[in-house]
């Protein structure tokens, strides 16, 4: 991996500009196929919007993403110009930070900083932040201050003076003692947990598990098995643990013995539903939640069930032809690892699965340049052909394509598929730190809300209802703020100080631990990815069930459900799972307890909160009126589309499959790597 600035080789087959999850597997597969790769970003982190964080570099990441008030326009003169860190700020929008504070500014301890702010208004920025930071300093009076508590002062002390674009200064007029301890206490703890920016899961099944196996990257990664799917239901306005397997469907008593043959048909018939296409032949294009209604007469929380724990893969409007396939992954990748169809990788999206990608490429010979500033392309505007890209040390780099993503794109080129977006789609997000998990002993929970289920202003005429399922949630309605988009389904799980809409809070003040308390619901936008603490199951991808054993049990409790009274026969206890094969390392079992019902009652704190919504807008049509006249992306040159809102890798992994084949013609897509016992990894 190259750490200089200049290069003695600036020609290659292939340049890729960012580390985006997408790009690392393009990076890899074409190192992997003998090319030559030199692989380039702006940043100082792997994985570009799709990274992860400590909690210090959260805070950096947002200070220095979120788009300024001011905000000038992209450079008019020069066409060829990449101004990376402007087209960043503008995919982000409506970042607000919080910190909570039970008591907050009704007590006598709080600190005011009106007068201070007042008094240095005129004053620079910096000196600004420094009275208001001398101010805390010396209302705080404790005697030998931590470095991370003067961090935190310093922190507070920027946000208070609106010295960080990312913050909401409103929230800081005030602050209190418990608030700097607070944020000491984060800061403390940075290394021990990540912030996914875009948290995804894995299929066990599915195409990236699947490629991650084959190509044998995946033998250096870790993950979890998802534990648990909940799903709000608007009629009893509860969040409720939906059955998503044939073992919860046994020990479920949410449903009826009626309700669980009904699904367990369904899922059967699923399993095969391509051999059977007379089933579903004339609801193909019809929504896939009308087919399972009236095909199957699914009750309303089975139908849940199967339409949103188990069959959603972030499209709400999902036919039944895409539904169905949606179930079938699902219930293939059941079984694999354990009573899950879903894993997370331990470490983060950016942080783990990116640089797994990209260990690849550079073992084969790809060069990786991070924080490595760029310029401007050079472009053949007579044939159309892009022909380099210059850094800012004026060395100018060569290749015969070039891969990038659109903040790599000079003003010229972004003109073009600006003019082609005709429908804009944002995804809003949240990250909380709580002090306790909203599923009780559960760690890794997926939680939906479909869509039209919540009321985004309540009390306010006319009524105005989320349009999509919150999971992480796509809005059309850009002038809303991320705030306003999530506030209602994080008031269904956990205690917002100051908001009596929320949860209530708990009878009794618990410690901040921020390792093995301090959560971040990973349903409610970004997740939250544990460290490598010794209390932390996790397994690899080596790891498989023995499945001959795990059917034979699934058919004799399945024999077993059938064959109940309805009335009268109680439901049948939890079946077991047979052990892996004794040569396999111990799998992890997902945490399904005997009931499977609501959240617990008592709600976790919120204590920390950052807001922000994301674009992930992207061209529809060719040539819609207006883009003809535009000057269309050189052919050498190919643009990735952003993470989309989907819950799996499904979408970004075909894609990169794609773009290899397309540059690399019957060539095999990274195909397996040598063992590193063998001296050649």
């Amino acid at each position: 991996m190259a750490d200089i600035d200049s290069l003695e080789t600036t020609v290659f087959d292939a340049i890729v500009l960012g580390t985006g999850f997408t790009q690392t597997i393009v990076a890899a597969a074409l190192a992997r196929a003998g090319k030559t790769v030199l692989h380039l970003d702006e940043n100082e982190y792997y994985g570009g919007e799709s990274g992860a964080f400590g909690f210090r570099d959260l805070l950096q990441w947002a200070d220095k993403v979120a788009p300024a008030p001011s905000d000038d326009a992209l450079n008019e003169e020069n066409k060829d110009k990449i101004e990376f860190d402007k087209l960043v700020a503008r995919a982000y929008d409506h970042f607000e930070i919080q910190l909570f504070d039970e008591s907050g500014s009704n007590s006598n301890t709080a600190i005011d900083l009106a007068s201070v702010l007042s008094s240095h208004s005129a004053a620079s920025m910096d000196d600004r932040v420094k009275a208001v930071e001398e101010h805390i300093t010396a209302a705080y009076n404790v005697k030998d201050l931590s470095k991370e508590a003067k961090e935190a002062i310093h922190t507070l002390a920027s946000w208070a003076s609106g010295s960080e674009s990312s913050l909401t200064a409103a929230n800081f007029k005030t602050v209190s003692p418990t608030q700097i301890r607070t944020l000491e206490e984060f800061l403390k703890a940075t290394r021990k947990y990540n912030f996914d920016l875009s948290p995804k899961l894995l299929y066990s099944r599915g195409p990236l598990t699947n490629l991650l196996i084959s190509s044998g990257i995946g033998k250096y990664l870790e993950f979890k098995l998802l534990e648990r799917t909940a799903v709000y239901e608007a009629l009893t306005d509860k969040v409720e643990m939906m059955p998503t397997s044939k073992e919860d469907v046994f020990v479920s008593k949410a449903l009826s013995l009626k309700e669980k043959r009904l699904l367990m048909k369904f899922l059967q018939f699923a399993v095969d539903y391509e051999n059977q296409k007379e089933v579903w032949r004339d609801y193909k294009d019809a929504p896939f939640i009308q087919f399972a209604q009236r095909a199957y007469g699914l009750s309303d929380k089975v139908l849940t069930a199967v339409v949103y724990a188990i069959g959603f893969d972030g499209n709400d409007y999902a036919t039944t032809a895409d539904g169905l396939k949606s179930v079938k992954v699902y219930l293939q990748s059941l079984g694999r690892y354990g009573n899950s169809a879903y894993l997370c990788p331990l470490y983060g999206v950016g942080s783990e699965l990116a640089q797994a990608f990209c260990r690849v490429s550079a073992v084969y010979g790809g060069i990786y340049m991070l924080q490595h500033g760029l310029d401007k392309h050079n472009v053949d505007r007579n044939a159309n052909i892009w022909k380099s890209v210059v850094d800012k040390s004026g060395q100018t780099l060569q290749a015969n394509q070039l891969i990038c993503t659109r903040e790599y794109l000079s003003k010229d080129m972004d003109s073009y598929l600006e003019a082609r977006i005709l429908n804009r789609s944002y995804v809003s997000h949240c990250i909380l730190v709580t002090d306790r998990s909203a599923f009780g002993e559960t760690t890794l929970c997926k939680t939906l809300f479909p869509m039209g289920s919540l009321v985004l202003n309540p009390g306010e005429t006319p009524v105005r209802k989320n349009q999509h399922t919150i999971s992480v949630l796509q809005s059309d309605t850009p002038k809303a703020s991320a705030k306003e988009e999530l506030t209602a389904a994080i008031r269904k799980l956990v205690h917002i100080p100051g908001d009596p809409l929320s949860l209530k809070a708990p009878t009794s003040e618990s410690n901040i631990d921020t390792q093995a308390n301090t959560q971040a619901p990973q349903h409610l936008g970004d997740s939250t990815t544990a460290a490598a603490g010794e209390d932390k199951p996790r397994m690899s991808l080596d790891q498989e069930l023995d499945m001959d054993q795990v059917r034979e049990e699934i058919l004799k409790a399945e024999k077993k459900l059938f064959e109940e009274n309805e009335n009268n026969t109680p439901v049948p206890s939890r079946p077991s799972t047979p052990s892996p094969k004794p040569a396999s390392k111990v799998f992890q079992k997902s945490k399904t307890s005997a009931s499977l019902s609501t959240v617990p009652t008592v709600a976790p704190r919120v204590l920390f909160s950052l807001f922000y919504k994301r674009t992930t807008s992207w061209p529809r049509v060719p040539y819609p009126v207006g883009s003809e006249k535009l000057t269309p992306l050189p052919e050498n040159m190919t643009v990735l589309k952003p993470m989309n809102h989907s819950l799996d890798f499904e979408s970004a992994t075909e894609e990169a499959r794609a773009v290899f084949e397309r540059l690399c013609p019957g060539a095999e897509f990274l195909p397996p790597t040598p063992d590193p016992e063998d001296g050649a990894f």
